[in-house]
């Protein structure tokens, strides 16, 4: 049975089909008119992303484990390892870590210290 609708509900229906194909026509256009310049950004990002390489200073993290220190490092060439007991044994191991790895030694009640930028 085919159902007849009022004046009402058809105009309704009308209206509403209307909003939807306007807002579907809005995300057509806004999706296939991307600037030139966000396109670029994006691929820039993308490139830039797959480019980057980061390499861990293995040999200087291991050695400031080995000595029960806590080792921390950046990008730009900047070691620090500093472990809390600053007995003689200690500062005698992190001498020997600040010369092989050209950094400067300090102690005080932060315990001992090689720091420096290689």
């Amino acid at each position: 049975m085919a159902k007849t609708y009022s004046e009402l509900e058809a105009w309704a229906i009308f209206v509403g089909a209307l909003i939807i194909g306007v807002v579907l026509t809005s995300v057509f256009w806004a999706f296939i008119t991307i600037p030139e310049d966000v396109k670029k950004i994006e691929k820039e990002i993308k490139n830039a992303t797959e480019s980057i390489n980061i390499e861990k200073p293995s040999d200087f993290i291991t050695f400031c484990d080995k000595v029960d220190g806590a080792p921390s490092w950046d990008n730009d060439g900047f070691r620090q390892c500093i472990v809390k007991d600053s007995s003689e044994k200690n500062l005698i191991v992190m001498n020997l870590l600040c010369k092989k790895f050209n950094l400067s030694l300090s102690y005080g009640s932060f315990g001992v210290k090689c720091e420096g930028k290689i």
